[in-house]
């Protein structure tokens, strides 16, 4: 199950942790975004590892601005508050999947790198 950011500091905290964690940026009047919710979700219930969070572009327009958000959705990955890894517009779950899995294997190595991991 994901998390909605509704606090700046709320986020701030989640993202300077050790974990990996994927943003959703998103909004309510974005159709892309409301088809991918349900996907998003179901991805999340198998990456236990991974803390999925979404955040709602006109509710957080300083997030959005600071991470260059442009047109929605977008998925952003972060270990450490680093960006580790994006996924640009709607995608069918099993290609969604896929991406959720590569990015995960990649973020191996900032989590070794991670100054809380010595």
């Amino acid at each position: 199950m994901s998390l909605d950011i509704t606090r700046e500091t709320e986020w701030n905290t989640l993202v300077s942790d050790k974990n990996l964690v994927a943003a959703d940026f998103w909004a309510p009047w974005c159709p892309y975004c409301t088809r991918l919710k349900p996907i998003f979700e179901s991805i999340a219930s198998k990456y236990p590892e991974i803390r999925f969070v979404k955040i709602n572009v006109d509710e957080q327009q300083e997030l959005a601005s600071r991470y260059g958000i442009r047109g929605i959705p977008v998925i952003k990955f972060f270990c450490e508050d680093k960006e580790v890894g994006e996924i640009v517009g709607y995608l069918p779950q099993v290609e969604l999947e896929k991406k959720v899995s590569e990015i995960s294997n990649g973020a191996h190595v900032c989590l070794a790198n991670t100054s809380l991991k010595r």
